[in-house]
């Protein structure tokens, strides 16, 4: 290895102005590269390449070539002159989405990502040139730019005064050809910006997309910026070119629209690792395909009747790095009483990030006798790369009636009770927690959650007695992991005495871990993929135990899946049980003991068993009508009216449970939580 830095710091030094300061950058990287390169791991290697580091250091600093304010772009001003040349999808750019009130509208971004890429691809190059600006003298080179996927994933539920989570993604194909038609660097990638919109009761429109979109334009060209300007083909172009630049020739034809190919004898350079760039994804990576599937019946009360709608749902999401290919979907029904859906649906290729949603309408045939049918569905993928997931199994409930039974109407649980609540407990604290949708899009919604958590809270400060300020709300976008945290690690412990007793209300998702049973809840900011998000309900138990408190009331309303890669695992049930000394200060109100969706009550507009919660609440849950609703009998109440109905209106058992039961001496079990007389 031979490095002649005296000779090199000599000739760069001896250059002022821009013009050095691009020539001592080059300097540098080529002799960080040979250094490198050398290929020998002694420790002269090792000495010459931190030589050469604090050289460069030195000879840089007054060069102010890292202009951005968060250090992710460099200024890399290789002595070359080359032409852009965007691709016709540049100039017509432009995002599609759905407003608040459902229709198509279109994002044009095509402005300020031509401005955005020229601005990028000047810190790469010494001078670029425009179709406007370019000269009689050719370019050094040329830059060639292909708009790639450029996808919005949005999901505006409703007009209302609120937030909604929002990704963009922005895909670019680029290249570098020499002015000799051979093409030195050529790659693709992508990126996403992510953020919120904003949304409004008076209008359709949603706010701050385009933010979101320029965040994703910014970080896929600082990306084509770092490739181009790391690219060793073209490093050794800079250097080699002669001073005066090159007479003019025919332009070589792009290699990424179709328009030619490079000249014969000059290969493509090969794709070039992408390690050095964290955000933007390259699309030759393998995979990962993750699905949600939900089976919608016209009557809403989960049993299929003869001629009946039926609705299947899903939404496809790749989690991986690479692209999807020819994914579809197989659908078995046994035995095939729902008609028109077909066997298997085509779904396409999936880009990093992107999901494909696809409804499935069927109608359901003739039922001569009750019977459970098996809804099966299946992901494939043309494309051994691609990791699926497991299949998916539904069972659902058939009845020959083609009609609901009658029902009686529901009691208005969100109207408080015109009795006046008489118990006051000026020491005691609340908590409400609500999840219905989260910011990954792949995770099913909870339909109540939210408003269960709002209604809650109102109870327990004006059924439970506990001053406003001592109540505390969590729902949505404001129920963060860290959210939770802050307020039962932090804020709870400076409320509490040895005479305050803590409610907690918390509805929406969990999950559990099939090897050991153990469950976490799902925040808003949680993944379907990684366990670092999720808060244990051990982690609750802990921080509840250790406080000076007298007694504890925790009320859950969760839908339980496993944890992801448990799906084909041999699972145990979720892990609920106490010691049942009789000592304990916790009671737990389970609303769903085993591993499956909990109950939405859409006549009441609440989960069922937080429904029959404010419904005990508000009075009849006051068993022995003694005007004093304990935590055992309201417990007792809400399991017994959960069974009922969800065997009577679903055909499908959601269990609840008491913990700690009756008979076990548990004094916690004795807690008032309402008073009439």
């Amino acid at each position: 290895m031979r490095v002649n830095l005296a000779e090199g710091c000599g000739a760069v030094n001896d250059l002022s102005g821009a013009a050095g300061c691009a020539h001592r950058m080059l300097f540098c990287i080529r002799m960080i590269v040979q250094v490198i390169d050398s290929g020998r791991p002694s420790f002269l290697c090792r000495a010459a390449s931190g030589v050469v580091a604090g050289l460069c250091v030195a000879m840089l600093t007054s060069c102010s070539l890292f202009s951005s304010r968060d250090g992710a772009t460099i200024g890399y001003y290789l002595p070359l002159t080359v032409q852009l040349r965007p691709d016709p999808s540049i100039a017509a750019a432009q995002l599609t989405y759905q407003d608040a009130c459902g229709q198509q509208q279109f994002l044009p971004i095509a402005a300020p990502l031509q401005e955005t890429l020229k601005r990028k691809t000047g810190r790469v190059f010494e001078k670029v040139l425009t179709a406007e600006t370019a000269t009689s003298s050719a370019p050094d080179g040329y830059v060639d730019a292909s708009l790639g996927l450029a996808h919005v994933d949005l999901a505006v539920t409703r007009k209302a005064n609120k937030s909604y989570p929002a990704t963009v993604t922005v895909g670019l194909d680029f290249a570098y050809t020499a002015a000799d038609g051979t093409v030195l660097y050529s790659k693709k990638i992508q990126s996403i910006g992510r953020g919120e919109v904003d949304v409004t009761e008076s209008s359709c429109e949603v706010k701050g997309l385009d933010k979101i979109a320029q965040e994703a334009m910014s970080i896929v060209t600082d990306g084509m910026a770092k490739h181009l300007g790391t690219s060793t083909k073209i490093i050794d172009a800079a250097e080699a070119r002669k001073a005066g630049g090159s007479e003019a020739t025919v332009p070589p034809p792009s290699p990424i629209t179709g328009g030619g190919t490079p000249v014969a004898g000059k290969p493509t350079a090969p794709q070039q690792s992408t390690a050095a760039v964290p955000l933007p994804a390259p699309v030759d990576e393998s995979a990962m395909v993750i699905f949600r599937a939900i089976i919608r019946d016209e009557n809403r009360n989960q049993v299929l009747h003869t001629g009946e709608a039926v609705a299947i749902e899903i939404e496809v999401k790749n989690e991986g790095p690479g692209t999807a290919r020819a994914v579809e979907l197989s659908v078995a029904v046994t035995p095939p009483l729902i008609e028109r859906i077909p066997g298997v649906v085509s779904v396409g290729d999936l880009q990093p990030g992107e999901v494909k949603r696809v409804t499935l309408d069927g109608k359901v045939g003739t039922i001569k006798v009750a019977v459970q049918a098996e809804v099966l569905l299946i992901l494939r993928a043309g494309s051994p790369s691609v990791q699926l997931p497991s299949a998916k199994k539904f069972l659902v409930a058939m009845k020959p009636e083609s009609a609901m039974e009658a029902v009686a109407l529901p009691v208005d649980v969100d109207q408080l009770p015109k009795r006046t609540g008489l118990l006051k407990q000026p020491k005691a604290v609340g908590i409400a927690v609500g999840v219905s949708q989260f910011r990954e899009s792949g995770i099913a919604r909870v339909k109540y959650a939210a408003r269960d958590a709002e209604v809650m809270a109102s109870y327990l400060k004006s059924i439970g007695g506990i001053p406003p300020e001592r109540v505390r709300t969590l729902v949505e976008t404001h129920a963060l992991k860290s959210d939770l945290a802050e307020v039962l690690e932090e804020w709870l412990p400076k409320q509490v005495d040895p005479t305050t007793v803590v409610y907690v209300s918390i509805a929406g998702r969990g999950v559990v871990e099939a090897t050991t049973g153990a469950v976490s809840l799902m925040l808003f900011d949680s993944t379907a993929t990684s366990g670092a998000r999720l808060y244990s309900l051990r982690r609750l138990q802990e921080s509840l135990t250790k406080l000076p408190i007298h007694r504890a009331v925790v009320m859950l309303d969760l839908s339980l899946e496993l944890a992801p890669g448990n799906e084909a695992a041999g699972m145990i049930a979720p892990l609920w049980e106490q010691e049942g000394s009789g000592k304990e200060k916790i009671m737990w109100m389970v609303g769903n003991r085993a591993v499956q969706e909990a109950h939405g009550y859409d006549p009441g507009r609440h989960g069922l068993f937080t429904y029959q919660l404010l419904k005990g609440l508000g009075g009849a849950a006051d068993l022995d009508k003694d005007g004093t609703i304990l935590a055992g009998e309201l417990c007792a109440y809400t399991k017994g009216q959960v069974l009922k109905v969800a065997q009577e209106q679903y055909n499908n058992d959601q269990e609840p449970l008491c913990l700690p039961g009756p008979g076990q001496g548990a004094s916690v079990r004795l807690q008032p939580v309402a008073r009439y007389k």
